[in-house]
């Protein structure tokens, strides 16, 4: 099922973060009618993240098996997503990515806000962070899941001010994060309700 969210245009994103404690900026809820990261190149430029769990809470500590099979899994992801490794801006190129970025395009229209290859690049990068957390995952997404992802991004390091605490930034990383989870029913389709899960029991809907 796909998860239940409104396109938000990144553009308008990133200002209601850098914005967030002056209030001037208001946006449609993800989550319901009227409610309330990224790199610039390929995510996956770095090192990489390691397996956060066990596929099974009863399996014991993970074994090498494991952790190699979250890997090749990682791996295909990024072939199928025809996703560059090599740090060159994103471009929607399959079916699914070149639907979120209409989405995404079309609402940022509507705002009279310009769409960039910038948003493009952020948006897409966003998604596919998620999408590999998942994966590393397990696809056992819950709210734990999702505030150590916020948390340790890049991506939405660059989008949040660093000095923002408390609920000035929870306020700025909820309407990113929604973005985000929105973007998985495009891209991981099978993650995308646990990461809606998730978003609504850390942020609300």
């Amino acid at each position: 099922m796909k998860a239940r969210l409104r396109p938000l245009a990144l553009t308008l994103l990133v200002a209601t973060a850098l914005g967030t404690t002056t209030g001037c900026i208001r946006l449609p809820s993800p989550l319901g009618p009227d409610g309330m990261r990224a790199p610039l190149t390929a995510p996956g430029e770095s090192a990489g993240p390691t397996p956060f769990a066990s596929p099974d809470d009863s399996a014991g500590p993970l074994t090498g098996d494991d952790v190699d099979a979250a890997f090749a899994e990682r791996e295909r992801f990024f072939e199928e997503q025809q996703l560059p490794l090599d740090g060159t801006p994103l471009v929607a190129v399959t079916p699914a990515q070149k639907q979120f970025v209409a989405e995404q395009k079309d609402y940022a229209a509507q705002q009279g806000i310009e769409w960039t290859d910038r948003d493009e690049s952020l948006s897409l990068a966003l998604v596919a962070d998620a999408c590999e957390t998942a994966i590393l995952s397990y696809h056992r997404v819950d709210a734990t899941t999702l505030q150590a992802h916020v948390a340790t991004s890049p991506i939405l390091a660059q989008l949040v001010p660093a000095d923002l605490q408390g609920t000035d930034r929870a306020n700025a990383e909820a309407p990113i994060a929604s973005l985000m989870v929105y973007g998985t029913s495009f891209l991981c389709p099978d993650d995308a309700d646990a990461w809606l899960t998730a978003y609504t029991e850390v942020y609300g809907g």
